[in-house]
């Protein structure tokens, strides 16, 4: 009998435990979106491993991070992806108790930066190893997830913000907003110069080429040739789909066409931005670089 009392035991000890680990794993969990076409996710963090599926521009969560591979949930499936083709998105967060740790590196065994009280807001930055990398100012260090809760009102105030950044820009059935649907499919790809595809990254005038190809538009290659395709657009004139381009190296106005991207309405463009590193929208009247002209082709 006390044997069997004693395997009894045993046996919900380790149910807690793995309770307890689940528990942290899912505290662990953050947002990101896979950037590319037809990326493989694996059973385990190398290339020679099973592909589980394909993934194209999909949303996923995060629970894990090694040796350069992000481990991610997605339509009930699990597995690794190359970390050269995930975006993570920060999310807001809060401690959820009093005296936790926030430690220079992850693991018990890290530095104590300082004690954090309950209800601390910090941002999320990465997930590794049941450990939140997180931003409290401008320090960043690392908090067991256990004690980091994803703030509700972080989804809500990401949404609001997407809603007012493209407040004008309809689903009407037209390929001009198609056209602009596709086109930010790829957001947060990265920059890389010479680029013209998805997997390996774009440079500017590669994603307008890549988006407009998609609709059976083929246009010249660089920057500056594309400026001679389609027909010239005033910029009172403009609408989602018209091709901008701008002298971005000079900033002294000397009308070198070098940079292009994608009108998509209220005052907002999207392109492969050299300087941030990635495919991104921007706000037209904020963007340094001077406004030379605008190109309809379709």
């Amino acid at each position: 009998m006390k044997q069997k009392i004693t395997k009894a035991l045993a046996g919900c000890i380790i149910a807690l435990i793995f309770a307890f680990a689940s528990t942290a794993v899912m505290a662990a969990t953050m947002p990101a979106k896979v950037t590319g076409t037809n990326v493989k996710m694996r059973k385990a963090q190398t290339t020679s491993s099973s592909i589980v599926t394909k993934l194209t521009n999909a949303k996923v969560t995060v629970t894990d991070f090694s040796k350069g591979w992000y481990k991610v949930s997605y339509n009930k499936k699990t597995g690794w992806v190359n970390g050269n083709y995930v975006k993570l998105q920060p999310v807001n967060g809060v401690i959820n108790a009093n005296g936790v740790n926030f430690r220079k590196s992850a693991g018990t065994s890290g530095k104590v930066i300082s004690s954090l009280k309950k209800s601390t807001s910090v941002q999320i930055l990465g997930v590794v190893k049941g450990w939140n990398k997180v931003k409290i100012g401008s320090k960043v260090g690392y908090v067991s997830s256990k004690f980091v809760n994803i703030s509700s009102a972080s989804t809500k105030t990401s949404r609001s913000a997407s809603v007012v950044a493209f407040a004008a820009i309809e689903d009407d059935g037209s390929v001009n907003s198609k056209l602009i649907a596709y086109a930010r499919e790829f957001e947060g790809v990265r920059y890389v110069y010479g680029g013209t595809n998805p997997q390996t990254g774009f440079d500017c005038s590669g994603f307008v080429g890549y988006v407009y190809k998609k609709f059976d538009v083929n246009l010249n290659r660089s920057a500056q040739g594309m400026y001679s395709n389609g027909v010239k657009v005033s910029k009172a004139q403009l609408k989602a789909g018209d091709i901008l381009f701008f002298d971005a190296s000079s900033r002294k106005a000397s009308g070198q066409i070098d940079h292009a991207g994608i009108y998509i309405g209220g005052d907002t463009f999207i392109h492969a931005s050299s300087s941030n590193g990635k495919v991104r929208v921007q706000k037209l009247s904020e963007y340094r670089g001077t406004y030379i002209g605008a190109k309809r082709v379709i």
